[in-house]
């Protein structure tokens, strides 16, 4: 009789993997083996471009939120807010918080070896991606309503949490077999393909 019970509730596990192992990744969040989310739609299986859908991307309302998102994954210590970057005090069109870019907050935070993480949180995405078309790529991985961008260590830790890198140089190709959606400004593509 015991036998019985342990057969049957083996065979109720192996039905649940096969049906949970269906279906894509409607539930967000998933890892495929090309290294990051499963956001989109694959390079390696024609290479097309999606409309962007931000449904499985991260999401994170505050800055309490994005600072605990990051630190989860990588060093993001000593967090305090910034209007501006050092280097672009003087340039009106800079990085800022503001209506042109989109930003509601900036601050920045220190990873393990001292460099500055920078974590920005966006009402307005489609004005964030026009600024960086505008003005070239800056490192910057998105998720929902929030972006984050830091040196090679951060981002490396953050690979595969579902934020993607947005591109929107034209000389950078993305190899095969990594997620390519269509940002929301023309010329910009999404990617899980973070260098």
């Amino acid at each position: 009789m015991r036998m019985r019970s342990v057969v049957t509730a083996g065979a109720a596990v192996l039905a649940l993997t096969a049906v949970s192992g269906c279906g894509g990744d409607e539930g967000g969040g998933e890892s495929t083996a090309a290294g990051g989310g499963g956001y989109g739609q694959s390079a390696g299986s024609g290479g097309r471009l999606m409309d962007t859908d931000t449904k499985g991307r991260p999401s994170a309302a505050t800055m309490a939120d994005i600072e605990a998102f990051v630190s989860a994954r990588t060093t993001c210590t000593d967090l305090h807010m910034k209007d501006k970057d050092y280097d672009d005090e003087d340039d009106p069109e800079a990085e800022s918080t503001g209506k042109l870019w989109g930003i509601r907050e900036r601050a920045v935070c220190w990873d393990a070896q001292r460099n500055g993480v920078r974590l920005m949180s966006v009402d307005d995405m489609k004005s964030f991606q026009t600024q960086v078309r505008k003005r070239g790529s800056g490192g910057y991985l998105v998720g929902k309503d929030f972006v984050v961008t830091g040196g090679p260590t951060t981002r490396a830790d953050l690979r595969g949490s579902g934020l993607l890198a947005l591109v929107c140089d034209p000389e950078t190709r993305i190899p095969s077999g990594y997620t390519k959606e269509k940002g929301l400004v023309d010329g910009c593509t999404l990617t899980d393909f973070v260098s």
